[in-house]
């Protein structure tokens, strides 16, 4: 049978926790999280920004940024698109923490040991982003 797991209200108040870490202080917690809407309303942009303010370390908006480097796997571009929106939005700044792939395997198809050898060589990455999930379905 596969019963619920609980915990009693006792147990719960004298355990411990972590507190929570966050990238973007009282934005973004650190974890798994989707962004979803409709297409062409500004998401690429938004990761694209975000991506920036990790890498680089300066606030977003009024949120303190906690920096560190960043994979961001851009499936649906080229090298070439994603400099000109770079150079757009930010201007000819370096940025040596942001990184792009514009392909990867599937998630059955080898992108875990693609990401865990990643993270091996820059293991100060906080962000990833994978732009958009049904590319690596």
């Amino acid at each position: 049978m596969n019963r619920l797991q609980t915990i009693d209200a006792d147990t719960l108040q004298s355990t411990a926790y972590e507190p929570v870490s966050f990238v973007v202080d009282d934005l973004l917690p650190q974890g798994l999280h989707l962004l979803a809407g409709a297409p062409k309303i500004g998401k690429s942009f938004f990761m694209a920004q975000l991506s920036y303010h990790v890498a680089t370390g300066t606030s977003l908006w009024q949120y303190d940024v906690h920096p560190g480097e960043v994979l961001y796997l851009a499936l649906e571009d080229d090298y070439a698109r994603i400099q000109k929106r770079l150079y757009k939005m930010f201007g000819s700044e370096d940025t040596p923490n942001l990184h792009f792939a514009t392909q990867s395997m599937t998630l059955g198809g080898g992108l875990l040991d693609q990401l865990e050898a990643f993270l091996a060589h820059h293991p100060e990455t906080r962000l990833m982003i994978v732009d958009t999930l049904q590319m690596i379905l």
